[in-house]
């Protein structure tokens, strides 16, 4: 049936005068009527019952810092975000600003913003470096905003960045950049239904509601792709850009603009990114709203599914790819139940923007956020400062969170030299003080009741970090105090960047700890406690889950106040070890089931978890035999639909 339909534009076009040009255009992008998109096959089904099996990926979680370049054709007018819809609202300071600079939006449409977005100042290496030298671990490309534009080489948008604008495949290049400095890439994808087709789109079709202008259409409700002859977009079709009119009150997420959503994200996997992000609910009506229905909904699991499934397809078999969404969990989540979020949030990485989590999350996530605006605003910018921004990355990572840091572009594509001073300044901080960041895990509390000290944990040392420097000459504090459930007896303490062991004494109390005359650091100093209890947490780098529930903030004296729980039979526990041996701490108790350890594939024991003599936590209920010396796995597998817990892991 569309090859007839094709055939028919062809000899209608043909007789009023179209090129073959604008014929294979408007044959090739057909986006408002697609085919709905198939899963790609593999492991994971479209619901979350079968996604709850991911995990997140170690790279990710060793990260912690990523530095993300949020830019697009909305950057042109440098007036601020949402440039796009604002300049077509009358009355609002973006419209002002369209009608002094460009005209009135019936005769300038944000289509030909997207003409002026050149990039002649863009330096993609000289980008990648600042990131880097900042102490970024991972980069993020915009690859789409609400504005509806791809800045990629897109099959299902032909308002792109390869056709218009810089002529340029912005996303391929990202990547290539990022690529030379060995860093995982991703991708922001903005345009999602509820937010283009019901927050950006209607606006396009309005008109003014007073002054000279009174009634007149904006330029989506009568620019046609005949008009397009002679300028900068001819063959492009502005409908494609602004879609048509519509009741922004039905649901998005069944429009005709939700299913070539869903080819254009497809599409953007061409480019393998190791992390895919969207600005936007993962459930239904949380989180924020303007007017319109809210969240994925039903598309949730099916772009999760499609991700999951094409990214081990082209890497191997292996699973290395993060997907954000946000409203999982917590005051915004938007999710049915809270027993849905749970599971949620094991399928995914939660993201929160601006928002930095209240406790120690059980899985990891992921705050947003800008050192200035998330578009340039050039009568509004001010930046903050490399302070804010360690502040900032110390509170999420002590509550098992990474900071992704956008840095504000010029329309052309350079960043302010101020700009560039702050991340000089981060990286300077990092490399003195980010082995207590990088690779790290949360310690059993984020901070200390008795001041601004936070910490983490990482290879057996506790970081405590000072966001503000001690006026005392000795600090208690009772969260370090010997015979906890996580630390043992204190034995050395370092202040990172400065010379000589501290002066310390540890009691049932508390650690005292003898402060030096001078901080080492304006930011934030970092004391390092080396502790004789030197255990394996639950949640510690190597240890692999399949199908195990991660829980926290119990205080039941468990091992850094969490646990693995597995319900059900077959749900397996790895870890890969380098000594002679290896003991298990769990849980037990009388309604607790049966494990299976296999050491290096050979069965090794079977414990029954009700039967110990002793029920409690931090319960020794296996440890192995002497094996030679050497690398060796251990898996540990729930043999029954019994609940069985995972504290953590001895290695001899």
């Amino acid at each position: 049936m569309k090859n007839v339909i094709i055939v028919i534009l062809f000899l209608l076009f043909t007789i009023v005068g179209f090129s073959q040009k604008e014929i294979d255009t408007i044959g090739k992008y057909d986006i408002w009527n697609l085919p709905e998109l198939p899963i790609y096959p593999g492991a994971y089904e479209p619901n979350w019952e079968s996604l709850k099996k991911y995990e997140v990926p170690e790279w990710f979680r060793e990260a912690k810092l990523g530095i993300w370049s949020h830019w697009n054709p909305q950057s042109v007018p440098e007036a601020g975000g949402w440039y796009a819809r604002w300049m077509y609202i009358e009355g609002d300071r973006r419209y002002e600003h369209g009608i002094e600079n460009y005209g009135h939006p019936s005769e300038f449409g944000y289509k030909d913003i997207c003409v002026m977005w050149s990039c002649n100042q863009w330096d993609p290496d000289a980008f990648l470096k600042m990131a880097v030298d900042a102490g970024g671990k991972y980069f993020v490309a915009l690859a789409n905003h609400h504005d509806n534009y791809d800045s990629w080489n897109s099959i299902y948008q032909p308002w792109n960045s390869v056709n218009i604008g810089p002529k340029k495949d912005v996303i391929a290049i990202w990547k290539a950049a990022t690529e030379k400095y060995g860093l995982p890439f991703g991708v922001s994808v903005h345009a999602s239904p509820a937010r283009t087709w019901g927050q950006f789109m209607p606006n396009y079709f309005g008109s003014d509601k007073e002054g000279k202008y009174k009634g007149v259409p904006y330029d989506a409700a009568t620019v046609t792709f005949e008009d397009g002859r002679g300028t900068a977009w001819e063959g492009l079709d502005p409908k494609d850009l602004y879609g048509f009119p519509h009741d922004k009150e039905l649901d998005a997420n069944q429009s005709p603009f939700a299913n070539q959503f869903m080819w254009r994200v497809d599409d953007l996997l061409k480019y393998n990114p190791d992390l895919l992000y969207f600005d936007e609910s993962v459930g239904v009506n949380g989180w924020v709203d303007l007017g319109v229905k809210m969240g994925f909904g039903h598309l949730a699991p099916q772009i999760a599914a499609n991700y999951y499934n094409k990214s081990m397809a082209m890497n191997s078999g292996e699973q290395k790819v993060v997907l954000n969404m946000k409203g999982v969990g917590g005051r915004a989540n938007s999710l049915y139940t809270i027993e849905e979020a749970e599971i949620v949030a094991n399928a995914l990485v939660k993201d929160s923007e601006k928002k930095i989590e209240g406790q120690i999350e059980p899985y990891p996530f992921q705050t947003d956020d800008a050192i200035g605006p998330w578009f340039i605003n050039k009568e509004r910018l001010s930046y903050k400062d490399a302070k804010w921004v360690i502040h900032t990355l110390i509170n999420n990572v002590s509550k098992n969170g990474n900071l992704l840091l956008a840095i504000p572009q010029r329309a052309q594509g350079n960043v302010d030299l101020e700009a560039v001073e702050i991340c000089k300044n981060i990286g300077a901080w990092m490399r003195v003080n980010g082995e207590g960041i990088y690779g790290s895990r949360p310690f059993e509390i984020f901070k200390s009741n008795v001041g601004s000290y936070y910490f983490t944990r990482r290879e057996g040392y506790i970081y405590m970090f000072c966001l503000d420097w001690p006026k005392s000459k000795k600090i208690a504090i009772p969260e370090l105090k010997k015979g906890g459930a996580t630390i043992g007896n204190v034995l050395e303490i370092n202040l990172l960047g400065s010379k000589g062991k501290i002066v310390f004494k540890q009691d049932n109390e508390s650690l005292i700890i003898e402060i030096p005359n001078n901080a080492p650091n304006k930011i934030a100093a970092v004391f390092k406690l080396k502790q004789d209890k030197t255990w394996i947490n639950d949640d510690d780098p190597g240890v692999g889950y399949f199908g195990w529930i991660h829980k926290v903030n119990r205080d039941n004296g468990e091992f850094n106040n969490d646990v693995h729980e597995s319900y059900e039979i077959g749900e397996r526990c790895t870890f890969l070890f380098e000594g002679i041996g290896i003991d298990i701490v769990a849980n037990t108790s009388p309604n607790m089931g049966v494990i299976t350890i296999l050491i290096d594939n050979e069965l090794h024991d079977t414990v029954d978890l009700s039967k110990l003599q002793s029920c409690g936590v931090q319960q020794t209920v296996f440890s192995s035999k002497e094996i030679p010396f050497g690398k060796h796995k251990i898996d540990i597998i729930n043999a029954t639909n019994k609940l069985v817990a995972i504290d953590a892991l001895i290695i001899k």
